[in-house]
């Protein structure tokens, strides 16, 4: 049974916010609950007991969990936990011991702008002291409180970014940055620092065990059988997670997906994600149905990672109808979540996507659903003006199902595409690229008008965007003098057309060379035009550019 009622914040706003809760019978609860009462430690001791159940049950009989591509990677450092004393860590350099795998936990966590322990950074200062062993005390309190976390759990080596890479070597980041969806992919448990901010502060505060108690509740109806029942909000998964640190921070997206298994220090209690169980102290037989949370995104990144398995190729995974749905959902969604989170280097916005990139690169590939909404390009250069992770900004990507896709129509050829990288990986940092197209080309200027819209000067005539436009800039603009390019023409809602096209603007290096300024869309006869498929009778400027033109009419440019 589901209750739902409306909360209307008089004097505030108009609008109501809808809340659900759920009944569920007892009988129903029980394999959600601890119905012994033990779900409710006195300390975060008592509550590892729980993760530990978890952990081992993962281990033991989820066959999704340990069918995981990655299982059985080690690392090129590990912390080693309790040595050379109970009371120490070390750095253990290539921890490849023959014949064995080791069985290592992760940390996602939040670097903070607070100052650092001595010890809690690889350097080429801090490696001998490292290498010999440490205190545990020494370290920042989150690092304490993931060898705690992770010696509770029976793991004695721990990977963290810090500890493990060179934080004083370029050539030693640009190496182990693309392995690093290996590190958390090859995991036995990745623990998810989600409640601090920094480095200084704890994951395990005081707290009131009250809190975590599922809310047990008898009925008192009239007319009918009352019975007991466990009372529970639907939205509490994504109201725990929604607003805690760690869940802005853009890396840990690719983290937590790709981990096979999550432990997250929320402060209030401890939840637990894997692909076949979430649970958490409330509800460790799992959580009850119709809970809200984002565990469809890692089902959903589960059953790509599936296809992937039972291919010879991963590049020919993209087989079927659902899986091609799939991924487009789940690529949406990613891009959705990552691109409202923050990264304390803008360059990383690629390579902390990188292995999930090339998981759904076949999917995704010459795809007209990937387009973007539009923020403001950032600097320092990170990626091509037509790619979507050049700009800060929450992106949404459209969704073109199958049937739609069928009346789409191309306007364009793309001749050359080619992306450089700072190292071999071709989902590593991003150099430079360009995109080589050829297709119609038409002079287009925009003039702001005194509606806080656009006047737009095409064919020889002044028109305004409120008339069948939709026009979104990326920036601001340095000229109001710019290309239009036709890239594709929707038939889907017939006799409704619309046509999408970039405006670009001339790098002012090469004739023929632009880059991404915005997008247009026009719907049917904006601008005058009864079909986008002939540009021939144009009025154009004088100071349209191009590389080349060619017989049909067809002009050739190249986007930066």
């Amino acid at each position: 049974m589901e209750l739902s009622f409306t909360v209307n914040k008089t004097g505030i706003d108009n609008w109501g916010h809808v809340v659900s809760f759920c009944l569920q019978s007892m009988n129903d609860a029980r394999k959600h609950i601890d119905t012994n009462g033990s779900h409710s430690p006195n300390t975060w001791a008592a509550s590892m007991l729980t993760a530990s159940k978890w952990l081992s049950r993962c281990l033991d009989s989820h066959d999704k969990c340990r069918s995981s591509p990655l299982s059985g990677y080690t690392p090129t450092r590990l912390i080693q936990i309790g040595r050379p004393s109970v009371d120490k860590i070390r750095l253990l350099p290539h921890p490849n011991i023959e014949g064995t795998v080791l069985q290592y936990a992760t940390l996602s966590h939040c670097w903070g702008t607070s100052k650092s322990s001595n010890f809690s950074m690889l350097t080429s200062s801090s490696l001998e002291d490292l290498l010999e062993g440490i205190g545990i005390s020494e370290l920042d309190q989150v690092f304490q409180d993931a060898v705690f976390t992770a010696r509770s759990l029976g793991l004695h080596y721990l990977w963290i970014d810090s500890l493990c890479i060179f934080q004083d070597s370029t050539v030693d980041w640009e190496r182990e940055a693309p392995l690093m969806s290996h590190v958390y992919g090859g995991a036995a448990l990745n623990i998810a620092a989600s409640i601090a901010a920094a480095r200084d502060i704890t994951c395990f505060p005081k707290r009131d065990p009250s809190l975590i108690e599922p809310c047990i509740i008898k009925s008192a109806w009239s007319g009918c059988e009352n019975n007991v029942c466990n009372l529970y909000y639907n939205g509490f998964w994504d109201a725990t997670f929604k607003d805690l640190p760690l869940m802005k921070r853009a890396w840990v997206i690719q983290e937590l997906l790709l981990a096979s298994r999550v432990l997250h220090l929320t402060g209030r209690q401890l939840f637990w994600e894997c692909y076949e169980l979430s649970a958490c102290e409330t509800y460790p037989g799992g959580s009850p149905p119709n809970i809200h949370q984002q565990s469809m995104t890692r089902d959903a990144l589960w059953s790509v990672l599936d296809s992937a398995r039972s291919s010879p190729d991963i590049m020919g995974i993209a087989t079927t109808a659902q899986t091609v749905d799939t991924m487009r959902k789940l690529w949406k969604e990613i891009v959705k979540v990552y691109t409202t989170a923050q990264l304390t280097y803008t360059t990383d916005k690629l390579i902390a996507l990188s292995r999930i990139s090339k998981i759904m690169e076949r999917a995704l590939r010459d795809n007209p659903a990937n387009r973007r909404e539009l923020y403001p390009r950032p600097s320092p250069y990170r990626a091509p003006s037509w790619s979507w992770a050049g700009l800060d900004g929450r992106v949404s990507l459209s969704l073109v199902t199958d049937e739609q896709i069928q009346n789409v129509k191309p306007l364009i050829d793309i001749l050359i595409c080619k992306v450089h990288t700072a190292t071999d990986d071709p989902f590593g940092a991003v150099t430079g690229g360009v995109l080589r197209l050829s297709g119609r080309l038409a002079t287009i200027q925009l003039d702001p008008d005194s509606n806080n819209g656009w006047l737009v000067f095409f064919d020889g005539t002044w028109w305004s965007d409120r008339v069948g436009l939709f026009i979104r800039l990326d920036c601001a603009l340095s000229t109001h003098q710019l290309h239009c390019l036709p890239l594709f023409l929707d038939n889907h809602q017939l006799p409704i057309w619309n046509v999408s096209c970039l405006l670009l603007e001339p790098t002012g290096d090469l004739k023929g060379q632009f880059r991404r300024v915005g997008a247009l869309n026009a719907f049917s006869g904006a601008l005058g035009m009864q079909s986008w498929t002939n540009f021939e009778d144009k009025k154009n400027e004088d100071w349209l550019e191009y590389e080349a033109r060619d017989d049909d009419g067809r002009y050739v440019v190249s986007i930066l």
